[in-house]
């Protein structure tokens, strides 16, 4: 795990939904869920994650490799869930706030 992300304190998942999403109209459990689940897939604890931060730069690991099997897998996943509803996907997947956005939009 990056420094940055080491140095953090550690945000619950509902303290993460009520800092960065409570005003957004997103639902409180998918964001709690997608957060999660890009923690696991990334391997990263989710109590350090922000929105801000972007799978280049504080999501990935000194390993590229694992970057690239982590990010590949959460991005597939996407297109396939938006492909299986029908919804086109017309921006870039950057940050964290990226994905859980789209996500929760084809949710």
């Amino acid at each position: 795990m990056m420094d940055i992300l080491r140095e953090r304190e550690e945000l619950s998942p509902p303290g993460f939904y009520d800092q960065y999403y409570a005003e957004s109209g997103l639902d409180q459990e998918t964001v709690v869920e997608l957060l999660k689940h890009v923690a696991d897939e990334l391997r990263l604890p989710p109590g350090k994650l922000r929105p801000g931060d972007r799978f280049s730069k504080e999501l990935s690991h000194d390993d590229a490799h694992g970057w690239d099997s982590g990010y590949g897998v959460l991005i597939f996943e996407l297109q396939s869930l938006a492909r299986k509803r029908g919804v086109a996907i017309n921006q870039k997947v950057d940050s964290l706030d990226d994905y859980i956005r789209i996500m929760a939009g084809i949710y």
